[in-house]
């Protein structure tokens, strides 16, 4: 009996030359069979038929509401939009496949580049429109009331309190002693950088006993010392910021009759401890003097 590895065993070597071959021939229809598979996949790859689109009723959904937003920002700032005056909308997008080699561009990242401005452009807006009402409230906004003529000074009536009780219990209430006007106004030269007016009022019942220098609303300003029926009468004079005149008024202060009013671009006040009436008599006399 042979043995199956003899080399005059014929049967089976051709037994085993037609396995070979079967399986040979079987290797290669697989290989082919993927790489048609194979083909096919990255046919389909590159003519974009595996993509998947938004429906178009989601693209109209999202431009009409970036158009709204649009027009909310433009109304915040104070614009008027029509809707005849609104901006056509964009063409529909092409959603047919691209060719092979075409790159593709994402809707989403125009989208985004659309809200950017929107989004930067209604904070800007806001600080605008926040700006404008500002403006419209200061211009409309009715006109301060004109301010006391006499308020304009920048003296208070208790400075002028303050000035006369000082003099009245200092020493030495008065600087120039003369009852003589052209020897009180001169003594003024140089120490202040002004010249008041000085006014012999003796006539009238208010004769003058001198003058001195006293500090009140920020600056050194001239006091002229006047008497009636042996009570003092303080007046200060002083350049007025507003040089137009303005009419005396009367009002007390502490026991005090106090008078104030502008004339020949000074500013006069006048203070003493005697009645309204008399104090209204001197400023009546000092106007018609000056």
């Amino acid at each position: 009996m042979n043995k199956p590895d003899e080399p005059n065993d014929t049967t089976a070597a051709s037994d085993m030359k037609d396995k070979t071959g079967d399986a040979a021939s079987g290797v290669s229809a697989t290989q082919a069979a993927t790489a048609i598979e194979a083909s096919t996949l990255g046919k389909m790859l590159r003519d974009g038929a595996l993509r998947h689109y938004a429906p178009q009723s989601l693209r109209e959904r999202l431009r009409d509401e970036l158009a709204h937003a649009e027009r909310h920002a433009s109304f915040a700032t104070g614009a008027i939009t029509s809707p005849s005056a609104s901006p056509p909308l964009e063409a529909k997008p092409d959603v047919r496949p691209p060719k092979a080699g075409t790159p593709v561009k994402h809707p989403e990242a125009a989208w985004g580049l659309s809200l950017a401005p929107w989004l930067f452009g209604g904070a800007g807006g806001a600080i605008l429109g926040g700006l404008a009402v500002a403006m419209a409230l200061l211009v409309a906004r009715p006109p301060a009331p004109p301010q006391d003529p006499q308020a304009t000074t920048g003296l208070q009536p208790q400075e002028i309190v303050a000035s006369h009780v000082r003099a009245l219990l200092s020493q030495h209430p008065i600087d120039v002693i003369s009852t003589d006007q052209h020897t009180v106004k001169p003594w003024f030269n140089g120490r202040i950088d002004y010249a008041p007016s000085v006014v012999d009022l003796s006539a009238k019942g208010f004769p003058l006993e001198g003058g001195r220098l006293d500090y009140v609303g920020g600056r050194t300003v001239a006091v002229l010392v006047y008497r009636t029926d042996k009570h003092p009468i303080d007046l200060y004079v002083f350049p007025a910021r507003d040089k137009g005149a303005a009419a005396p008024t009367i009002t007390g202060a502490d026991g005090y009759a106090i008078a104030r009013w502008r004339r020949g671009g000074m500013t006069y006040w006048a203070i003493t401890d005697a009645e309204v009436s008399h104090l209204r008599v001197f400023v009546e006399a000092v106007q018609a003097a000056t």
